[in-house]
C-alpha cells in the first residue's frame, strides 16, 4: 500500500497545483493483493486509504470500475473504496 500511497501523494500535489474543478477516477480494483493477474498488490485496507486521500479533494468526482476480475472479495474492495471515499467529505 505504501508505494501507491506515496504516488498518489505526488499526484495529489500536481492536482493541487493544477487546481481542476472535477476529478475523473479510472477505479482499477484489479489492484488488488489477490487478483489473479497480481498487478498491484493493494489490500482492502489500502483502497480505504487511497479513497479517503481522494475523498480529502473535496471535488466533483465520477468513478468508473474499469478493472477488478470475477472474485468474492470483488464487492468488499469496492465497498472499501467507497466508505474511504465518504468518509472526510
Amino acid at each position: 500500500d505504501d508505494v501507491w500511497l506515496t504516488a498518489l501523494e505526488d499526484a495529489i500535489s500536481t492536482l493541487k497545483a493544477f487546481a481542476p474543478g472535477a476529478l475523473v477516477i479510472a477505479l482499477g480494483l484489479d489492484a488488488y493483493e489477490h487478483d489473479p493477474l497480481n498487478g498491484g498488490a493493494v489490500t482492502r485496507v489500502g483502497f480505504g486509504q487511497l479513497a479517503e486521500k481522494i475523498g480529502a479533494l473535496g471535488l466533483p468526482t465520477l468513478m468508473v470500475q474499469e478493472g477488478g476480475y470475477l472474485r468474492d472479495d470483488l464487492a468488499d474492495n469496492l465497498a472499501a473504496f467507497l466508505t474511504g471515499f465518504q468518509t472526510l467529505r
